[in-house]
């Protein structure tokens, strides 16, 4: 494209920017003007469909001004990064969707003990330094001090900035790889899929190890930016001190994930101590070492969990699970067996969740995987420049991959996830690096006046885009679509909890649906161990007759949360809603408070059988 029509286009890539950003800003009046009032099942479905229109035309807008630059080969333009940030900002509207309509809090089982250990720390009645892992409720305290905003919206903000971050650093550590600016292009828009958010043990909601991951992000690129460096460079420099203080910061907010990281920055250490003895004039033996930082890391990590009793109970945990998986033959399998046994009761499938769920992160994969092997023998420039950090990247995802297994063999555990979302930061920067010489390879050509071979790759590469993004963002909430609940507690919810936990007889325990009142009594009383105590629903369902089954009175809790979960997202699979519409009318079960999304009952047990 001449100079002529590349300045000829930029105004009116202008003016479409500009309907971008108002699109935006109209969304989000939206949405905000219209507020939650009540429980809501779907984050998706209870906002106006003018909302969505806005925000994917404003979507739409960055990606086609972003991967279509009018300015010739070199691909430079100014209205790129503010394309950019049309992106970004959107990408921050639809994470901070819960603070946006409103919501009282945005999260359940976790996320509501988190809640609590944060309200004890803002009142004083617990120490950070009590906690495992203090750093999200610290810096929710932060938060609620220096802005004065409530506890639960304070969280809220938490996790919106562990998505930033994210979204920031993936490719900031891409351009710290890979010069060319198309490159961070990429790498924007693949942050913005949110691979390592699987909705299975990674959540949007407030979840300490969730925001750690996407809090590494920042680790990975000052990583990425340091290995850059030559081999001259000191730990002391700048960027090596930076690197050391989030390292240790990351220690504190999950010491759980620095476990894995430190897999990874060993993994980094036999890549470079190997290349220093067998091809000390190539890339990798050139680069800054790491040895000091890892050293640090893992020091840090001793002297932090020496306290916790973290490697008695890992052991204890991988041991237990090694023999049951032995001799019992249980494991990760039999979960899976599990739930998609319960998929196919209410007309569902493994195969359709899974490609609901990871079929945006199983295209990286193939993306990261084919970069790897291309490593091999290739004579590619992109490649020999990008070799050193495809390297030590991919030999770390190996190098993870035992640990996801020995997770995985667990019974009952999800925990592979957490290594999982990990592993996905690195599959995005490979996967997006791997995506740049595709885009470079169709987009360019041998001669610097021929046509690229394929002509209309670039908005090719943005419809592509932006089919993955819909994929991947409409899995990152929890919704009927993927099977689930909105985990949204709405203040009519709490509010119900908290009136009941007031008014508790002492010597009179409550029951609820997938123990709810437990995490609620975590988040109003801020327990400092989480609360167990609460009991569950008779295995024979709601319906049996409360005051026969049971031997001593109890407060039984229903909730809209549970009415909707139950019936809508789980389609009646465990309580059907003839069953908890029994509740009310079950002699011997009286409703002692209702405010339209809570109601408590009390159960009066039988006296024969108390006797008996």
């Amino acid at each position: 494209m001449s100079a002529h029509s590349a300045s000829a286009a930029e105004p009116l890539r202008k003016v479409a920017l500009a309907i971008g950003f108002l699109a935006l800003a109209g969304s989000v009046l939206l949405a905000h003007s219209q507020p939650a009032t009540g429980y809501e099942l779907s984050l998706f479905t209870s906002i106006s469909p003018l909302f969505w229109v806005g925000l994917l035309l404003a979507v739409g807008i960055a990606l086609a001004v972003a991967f279509v630059p009018p300015s010739g080969i070199d691909g430079h333009s100014r209205t790129r990064p503010v394309a950019l940030l049309l992106g970004g900002l959107s990408m921050a509207v639809f994470a901070g969707l819960p603070i946006v309509r409103g919501y009282r809090f945005y999260g359940q089982h976790d996320a509501l003990t988190h809640l609590g250990w944060a309200r004890a720390i803002s009142e004083g009645t617990m120490l950070p330094f009590e906690l495992y892992y203090p750093g999200i409720h610290t810096a929710t305290t932060l938060v609620h001090s220096t802005l004065g905003t409530p506890l639960e919206q304070s969280m809220l903000y938490v996790v919106l900035l562990a998505v930033l971050v994210f979204c920031v650093f993936v490719p900031l550590a891409v351009g710290a790889i890979v010069e060319d600016r198309r490159a961070m292009v990429i790498a924007t828009f693949a942050a913005f899929l949110l691979l390592p958010i699987t909705t299975i043990s990674m959540y949007m909601s407030a979840h300490a190890m969730s925001q750690a991951v996407m809090f590494s992000a920042l680790l990975v690129y000052l990583l990425a930016r340091y290995l850059r460096t030559d081999g001259s460079a000191s730990t002391f420099s700048a960027i090596g001190v930076a690197l050391s203080v989030v390292a240790i910061a990351t220690v504190v907010y999950h010491p759980q994930l620095v476990a894995h990281l430190i897999v990874v920055f060993l993994a980094i250490v036999v890549v470079q101590h190997l290349a220093r003895r067998v091809a000390s004039d190539g890339q990798i033996a050139g680069q800054t070492a790491v040895y000091g930082h890892t050293l640090l890391l893992v020091a840090v990590f001793l002297v932090w969990t020496s306290n916790h009793g973290f490697f008695g109970g890992m052991i204890q945990y991988f041991l237990s699970s090694a023999i049951e998986f032995i001799l019992e033959g249980r494991g990760g399998a039999d979960t899976v067996a599990a739930q998609g046994a319960s998929l196919a009761a209410i007309g569902g499938s493994l195969t359709e969740i899974f490609l609901k769920l990871f079929l945006v992160q199983l295209i990286f994969t193939l993306l990261a995987v084919a970069l790897a092997f291309g490593l091999v023998g290739s004579r590619s420039t992109l490649l020999r420049r990008v070799r050193p950090e495809t390297t030590y990247f991919t030999v770390s995802l190996v190098a993870l991959g035992p640990i996801f297994v020995i997770y995985f063999l667990a019974p009952g555990s999800t925990m592979h996830f957490r290594v999982f979302g990990l592993m996905m930061v690195f599959i995005t920067i490979l996967g997006s690096i791997a995506a740049y010489g595709v885009f470079a390879w169709l987009s360019d050509s041998d001669e610097p006046r021929s046509r690229a071979r394929l002509p209309g790759s670039q908005p090719l590469f943005a419809v592509g885009f932006a089919c993955l993004l819909v994929l991947s963002l409409a899995a990152v909430f929890p919704s009927p679509y993927t099977y689930h609940a909105s985990p949204h507690v709405s203040d009519t919810q709490m509010e119900g909890y908290e009136t009941a936990f007031d008014g508790q007889l002492e010597d009179v325990q409550f029951v609820g649906l997938r123990n709810g009142p437990n995490r609620y009594d975590d988040a109003v009383n801020g327990n400092a161990e989480r609360m167990g105590l609460h009991e569950g629903p008779p295995d024979e369902g709601v319906g049996v007759g409360l005051a026969d089954y049971y031997d001593e009175d109890r407060y039984f809790v229903l909730t809209q949360t549970d009415y909707e979960r139950e019936t809508v997202a789980y389609q009646e699979l465990r309580y059907t809603e003839g069953e908890l519409e029994s509740v009310s009318d079950q002699p011997g079960v009286d409703r002692i408070q209702s405010n339209g999304e809570f109601e408590l009952y009390y159960v009066n047990a039988e006296p024969e059988f108390a006797e008996a």
